[in-house]
């Protein structure tokens, strides 16, 4: 029988396919979009960059309300406001409405998202789960919420448009609810005092993680233009199965790695972890420019997304051991996700510049630029590690509190297979 920290955990994963689902799922509605309310290119790009922008500006905003309120409580409301862009966005008969639900859509997705990590982190503090192992399990759901968008909205379609979002908007508002359960009550850790070393500057600490997964969605999101244009210089006819190919061989290969490391990794410090994940990054970037057909480009990307897979779990499992930054953690996060999805922007347009300036090349530039953060984070290890010990992955959980262990068993330490 499952007892109330898987429970509480599958709500939580449940609530970030949700949230990840978001950026796709509108994708198979563009056409509807433009008959609907006479959107143009112009429009449509607004569509997903108004989104994406009020993401990640409401990241910060979101974090800092954690801090101030409880996670639980900006979670619900967060998503609540999700919902109600979604209704706009179903509605909308004219572009200024479409544009207005879409932001109101992306501020709630912004809230929301460092609730959700504060969520999770309070959640394995309350049923002694491993981080490292629920982290694998978010990375995944994460990962399976941008394949489920499309899905979704391919097999819904014959229900159009509006009928599939507010379905969506009161899933949307029920999780919401669900949060409330789900995520159970933070208890703030005392800071880390400060000294000479500046180990109270947690916030620099935060910035350099997030560089990192700055990064890390800078290299795929500049994969998403660069690999068609690749594929298809190449193929003789359509190469429209073969970019389809790639794409979910390293999706699933993502997914499938962020479940695996999160289960085994944690016994490693930050440093090897960062080191391992770029050098695997730099290898298959590299690999890309050996050939254009579909074999040896998917076998790449497969490495690739292994890369990506270690780099984004580490990443956040650094905001999680910050101790100095365990009093402000919401706000952490909100600073990382701001940080972080800089990279989603800039990405394709790296992507596309690359390959016109110089083809095949560009798989070997990125590759380079990976191996030279290698370097620089080797010549920067020792202050890595005063900061990330590799005790703190290998330390033994808390003991839980009194009251906590009756209502857990041994099978909430795997919150999701």
């Amino acid at each position: 029988m499952m007892g109330a920290g898987r429970r509480r955990a599958l709500l939580l994963l449940v609530a970030v396919i949700s949230v990840n689902a978001s950026y796709t799922v509108l994708i198979p509605f563009v056409p509807d979009l433009e008959e609907r309310v006479g959107a143009g290119p112009g429009t449509i790009a607004l569509v997903f960059a108004l989104f994406a922008a009020a993401k990640a500006l409401f990241q910060p905003l979101g974090g800092w309300w954690v801090d101030r309120w409880r996670p639980r409580a900006v979670a619900c409301v967060a998503l609540n406001i999700a919902a109600a862009g979604i209704v706009l966005t179903a509605f909308a008969d004219d572009a200024v409405t479409l544009l207005v639900g879409r932001f109101v859509w992306g501020i709630g997705e912004g809230l929301v998202t460092p609730a959700l990590y504060a969520g999770m982190s309070a959640l394995c503090k309350r049923y002694d789960i491993a981080a490292g192992r629920m982290m694998g399990n978010f990375g995944s759901a994460a990962v399976a919420g941008f394949l489920l968008g499309p899905l979704v909205a391919g097999v819904a379609a014959p229900f159009g448009l509006a009928a599939l979002f507010v379905a969506g908007a009161v899933l949307t508002s029920l999780t919401a609810f669900g949060l409330l359960y789900a995520i159970p009550d933070t208890v703030v850790e005392p800071a880390a005092p400060a000294d000479a070393g500046g180990r109270n500057r947690w916030w620099a600490w935060v910035l350099v993680l997030g560089v990192l997964d700055l990064f890390t969605h800078l290299v795929y999101t500049s994969l998403e233009p660069l690999l068609p244009l690749y594929l298809s210089g190449a193929a003789e006819g359509s190469a429209r199965g073969a970019i389809s190919v790639v794409f979910v061989v390293g999706l699933a290969t993502s997914a499938v790695s962020m479940w695996a490391l999160g289960r085994y990794t944690e016994r490693f410090g930050l440093v090897p972890m960062i080191g391992t994940g770029l050098a695997i990054l730099g290898v298959g970037l590299a690999a890309m420019a050996v050939s254009a057909s579909v074999v040896p480009v998917a076998a790449a990307f497969v490495v690739v997304m292994v890369g990506y897979a270690i780099l984004f779990l580490t990443a956040r499992r650094g905001i999680v051991e910050l101790k100095s930054a365990a009093d402000s953690q919401g706000t952490a996060f909100g600073l990382f996700g701001l940080v972080s999805d800089v990279g989603n922007v800039l990405g394709p347009v790296a992507g596309v510049v690359l390959y016109e300036l110089t083809g095949r090349t560009s798989f070997i530039l990125l590759g380079a630029l990976s191996g030279l953060l290698v370097v620089v984070l080797a010549s920067q290890a020792p202050r890595w590690r005063r900061h990330f010990p590799i005790a703190a992955a290998t330390a033994a959980a808390p003991p839980a509190r009194s009251g906590h262990r009756a209502e857990s068993s041994a099978s909430e330490v795997r919150p999701a297979a």
